[in-house]
């Protein structure tokens, strides 16, 4: 028969020696088992490092601001291209001095008049500067404008006449409002036009170098599809002039020989309502 003892806490770790001739080595005794707890960082609120804490990797928000000129000109870019819903890039240079303005990093810039009204290379801008709710100042500037959009080049040499795909263009950007004005922007759709001149490489595509191509010609037979208060018919007709695709032209019915104005669809059709 084997005999256990209960001992104080206190005994136990003064007994620690002589207790363990007590002890049955057969038995198991549980392990305790730790459980490490995190705390998100989203949890946490920021707060003041202790001396000689490492601040190398603590991002601090700045307070205030300078408004130099850099600054305020690509201010006033932003804001001119969100006023004229502009594609592309506006960039403003200011034409006159401009005395640098210390604010809080929660302003902003609001532009109220534009003269002319609208992106030109040279304007005049009235905007006023505001600071937390608190109106900054009200100002009057000259400025230059340069709007640049990404426009068609030539690849290779073209000729007159030609309908273009993208193997013959390439885009570059340029400034739309010097003398690059009237290019083509790169996100038009040409394949309905046609080249009016011959081109060299590296020239940029212009509209004036552009026409539409016609597509239904007088006297052509041609396909007529007519809509309207839920009836749908097809029928052939006569062009009695040239049209382009959009276009509107005159179509003589061959059935009934009656006149009508139509649209044109493509090369084949035309479409009328009803």
């Amino acid at each position: 028969m084997r005999f256990f003892f209960i001992l104080p806490c206190y005994l136990i770790s003064t007994l620690s020696a002589d207790v363990g001739r007590f002890i049955d080595d057969s038995i198991d005794f549980p392990v305790p088992t730790f459980q490490t707890l995190t705390k998100s960082s989203a949890l946490i609120s920021p707060s003041i490092p202790h001396a000689g804490a490492d601040r190398s990797n603590l991002s601090v928000v700045p307070q205030s601001v300078l408004l130099t000129r850099e600054t305020l000109e690509s201010k006033l870019g932003e804001s001119i291209s969100h006023r004229f819903q502009a594609s592309g890039r506006i960039v403003a240079y200011l034409t006159r001095e401009w005395e640098t303005i210390k604010v809080s990093s929660n302003y902003f810039l609001k532009i109220s008049d534009c003269s002319p009204d609208e992106v030109c290379p040279s304007t005049f801008i009235r905007f006023a500067i505001w600071d937390n709710g608190s109106l900054v100042g009200e100002f009057s500037e000259p400025v230059r404008i340069s709007h640049y959009v990404d426009v068609f080049y030539s690849s290779k040499p073209l000729h007159r006449g030609m309908r273009l795909s993208s193997a013959d263009l390439e885009s570059k950007p340029v400034d739309i409002l010097k003398k690059f004005a009237g290019s083509v922007p790169a996100s038009s759709n040409i394949k309905s036009y046609q080249l009016t001149t011959n081109l060299k490489p590296n020239t940029p595509l212009k509209w004036n170098f552009l026409s539409k191509v016609t597509l239904v010609r007088k006297g052509q037979v041609i396909d007529v599809f007519a809509s309207g208060n839920g009836i749908y018919v097809t029928m052939k007709g006569m062009a009695l002039e040239d049209g382009v695709e959009g276009g509107f032209v005159m179509v003589r019915n061959l059935s009934s020989d009656k006149e009508f104005q139509a649209k044109v669809l493509n090369e084949n059709s035309v479409k009328v309502h009803l």
